[in-house]
């Protein structure tokens, strides 16, 4: 099982929003993944425009796959823009 961190930095006004979106159709987006196991977001507390995302799968090979995807493309045109930076993300072996 590998697990997939990625942290997230939300331009400042815009936290809820992600957040929405993320339970709204993120989160389900990524889900849809074949070898995807399970997708959590949570947000930061002591710096509440970082977000957490988590996600398990059955192989790095299949989050690669999913990322050559239209899916994930839609997962990118509905992120993207809360994006403050470029997301920082490291998959570990479970």
């Amino acid at each position: 099982m590998i697990l997939e961190r990625a942290e997230i930095a939300v331009k400042e006004g815009q936290e809820a929003a992600f957040a929405e979106m993320m339970t709204g159709r993120g989160c389900a987006l990524l889900a849809s993944g074949e070898g995807c196991h399970s997708v959590r977001v949570g947000r930061g507390v002591e710096n509440p425009s970082k977000f957490i995302l988590l996600l398990e799968w059955e192989s790095v090979d299949h989050h690669i796959a999913l990322t050559k995807t239209a899916t994930f493309d839609e997962f990118k045109r509905l992120a993207g823009p809360y994006f403050a930076e470029p997301s920082n993300m490291e998959h570990f072996e479970v």
